[in-house]
């Protein structure tokens, strides 16, 4: 499964990294699952592929769908950090494997 990060936003907030277990928790905190990070990579947002945005899962899962959904929520983040959006960002883009429900 792919992420994709804000970490030219937060700075403060490490990196994922190759090997990394992480635990993803629901919207009211509780954990879900156990993840293993696969793949890092840093790309620009325009560069990001229709494989990536397909395996995220959102919506229809096209890319189209994929870039619409995240320029709206990267323009917030940036707007509230004081920082100008465009669409040559850099995202950080993680692919892991749930390893535990």
């Amino acid at each position: 499964m792919p992420f994709i990060d804000i970490g030219a936003v937060r700075k403060n907030e490490p990196k994922p990294k190759v090997g990394t277990y992480s635990i993803v928790l629901d919207g009211s905190g509780a954990p879900v699952c156990i993840t293993q990070t696969e793949r890092v990579e840093i790309k620009n947002l325009n560069k990001v592929t229709d494989d990536h945005a397909y395996l995220e899962g959102e919506g229809n899962r096209s890319l189209e769908h994929w870039r619409k959904v995240h320029k709206y929520f990267f323009e917030k983040e940036y707007y509230q950090a004081g920082k100008v959006f465009t669409d040559r960002i850099p995202c950080i883009c993680e692919t892991f494997k749930v390893v535990y429900k």
